[in-house]
């Protein structure tokens, strides 16, 4: 029986890794994702949504909803961004962490907030994006009028969440 879930859990693991689709994700550790993991693959959404951005180095960037903190660490490790990852239901000090052991510290800064009381100033960030988050506060009509505030002018905005 042990060899049996051993092999499931290869294979499932083995299943998270698909180079040939997503280059980028493909390079992280699937034990690590499955670790940070709230919901479906944040990275594969996140590196398909990064395809419509212009994410470069240096860009402040606001991740939304950042959960435990994969797709933080993925957009300074593959965009050389400073970001600010904002979750409500992630302790900072549990993201921090996770930030550090990945050796990103020096460029994400993990701050608990509340999506429609954010405590930063009008015209923040290059970019905010949110992975498998904003379904959950951004769904009342006057949310993205209040949220392309945090904008820069000509500021990019993406979300990417899991459809029927």
């Amino acid at each position: 029986m042990g060899d049996r879930l051993g092999f499931v859990l290869m294979t499932a693991l083995s299943d998270l890794v698909r180079p040939d689709r997503y280059p980028r994700s493909s390079r992280y550790d699937p034990a690590w994702l499955l670790d940070l993991d709230m919901g479906p693959n944040p990275l594969w959404l996140l590196e398909d949504l990064a395809q419509d951005l212009d994410l470069r180095p240096g860009m402040r960037i606001l991740d939304l909803g950042s959960g435990k903190g994969a797709t933080s660490v993925f957009l300074a490790r593959e965009f050389g961004a400073r970001v600010v990852a904002a979750d409500l239901w992630t302790a900072p000090e549990g993201a921090a962490a996770v930030f550090a052991d990945a050796g990103v510290s020096h460029d994400v800064e993990a701050v608990r907030a509340e999506a429609h009381a954010l405590p930063f100033e009008e015209e923040s960030f290059d970019a905010i994006v949110s992975v498998d988050a904003f379904e959950y506060f951004g769904t009342a009509d006057s949310y993205l009028p209040y949220l392309v505030r945090f904008l820069r002018p000509g500021g990019q905005l993406g979300m990417a969440t899991p459809a029927i």
